[in-house]
């Protein structure tokens, strides 16, 4: 997918629009939302309808549009430009459809996923957590959400449990939830507390037809998947949204600004390509939405994040990610609509992607 950045010729990024109104919407849990986070006292969209949304969470929905993702539309219906950060994790993904493998899993009566695509057989995948560092994963599948659709809900339940080795079968954390007619969600943390390790994750199908699709999202610093990476994309949830615009980030200093054309993508900034495979009311489809629509500056000097990080030894510390980048891209939507109040969202998203760089 072509990525695009926007215009901006600003030294200090940070300071792009400093007389634009904006409104931050945070909530956390991602799925502890209501609509109060998104518009005034009134339920009326905030000054001059432009939000930056920020707000990621393990179990925000993947291949469907969750509370937040939903909220987003209803308020870009109401003349709200929304820009929601694209995540800062790169591929750190893994796709698939279950296989069979056949071999009994960690539940009594559960089997595991078979890894290998080709004509032999792995139902553990091998990843390193580095030493003193958390892994999370977010794990779900290819059913309805029964708290976005109602019933049935989920017609599978599955596990993904974590394994010191094949020798050592007892589990060291895992996400073992009874799914049916409930949420097609897992998720597991796991703190390394030893020296850097190669661990075993294991899928398994605990009950229900083997789903079409199964997908994780991995979270952690120095986190890798050994083997069978997808390398898949993991911008989920709101930023999916059909009404908000994902925004990607690119170091400040590595723009045509500083030297460097095209810019150059941060190297953690999530991939899209996370299709929709239910509507709102359970009923099975496949839309692909191309996420992130366009690039924004981060690295820009802060305030905060004291004592943090002065690359640029100027007494103000940088702040970098996605969450960077957003609130740039929606400081520029905020000074077209300070010019001109009249375009509507799609209008300033049209007007945004046309004039930006081509990425390549």
């Amino acid at each position: 997918m072509t990525r695009t950045a926007i215009r901006t010729g600003m030294r200090n990024h940070s300071r792009l629009a400093t007389t634009a109104l904006l409104a931050l919407a945070v909530t956390w849990p991602a799925q502890a939302v209501d609509l109060s986070a998104l518009r005034d006292s009134k339920g009326i969209p905030t000054p001059f309808g432009r939000q930056v949304l920020e707000a990621f969470h393990g179990k925000d929905l993947k291949g469907k549009d969750g509370p937040i993702a939903q909220a987003v539309d209803t308020v870009k219906a109401m003349g709200v430009a929304y820009f929601s950060s694209a995540g800062n994790d790169a591929r750190h993904s893994y796709t698939d459809g279950f296989r069979n493998s056949g071999v009994a899993g960690f539940r009594g009566g559960s089997t595991r996923h078979d890894f290998d695509a080709g004509a032999g057989v792995d139902t553990l995948q091998q990843i390193t957590i580095p030493a003193g560092k958390t892994a999370i994963f977010s794990f779900q599948w290819s059913d309805p959400h029964f708290s976005i659709s109602g019933s049935p809900g989920a017609a599978s339940d599955l596990d993904i449990v974590l394994y010191s080795d094949r020798n050592n079968p007892p589990a060291l954390a895992a996400g073992l939830n009874n799914n049916i007619a409930g949420d097609p969600v897992e998720v597991f943390s796991y703190t390394n507390r030893g020296p850097t390790k190669t661990f075993l994750l294991g899928i398994d199908l605990v009950s229900g037809p083997a789903p079409t699709t199964i997908k994780y999202v991995y979270f952690g610093s120095g986190v890798t998947i050994n083997e069978y990476d997808t390398a898949s994309g993991s911008s989920y949830g709101h930023a999916n949204a059909a009404g908000a615009r994902a925004v990607g980030a690119a170091r400040y200093t590595k723009t045509p600004a500083f030297g460097t054309s095209p810019p150059v993508l941060e190297s953690f900034s999530s991939a899209g390509g996370t299709p929709i495979l239910f509507d709102l009311g359970g009923a099975a489809i496949n839309q692909l939405r191309q996420k992130p629509e366009i690039v924004a500056p981060d690295g820009g000097d802060t305030t905060f994040f004291s004592p943090g990080q002065d690359f640029e030894s100027n007494g103000f510390p940088n702040f970098f990610g996605t969450s960077a980048a957003a609130p740039h891209a929606a400081g520029v939507a905020a000074l077209l609509r300070a010019f001109d109040p009249v375009p509507g969202p799609d209008t300033i998203y049209s007007v945004l992607q046309s004039t930006a760089l081509d990425m390549g």
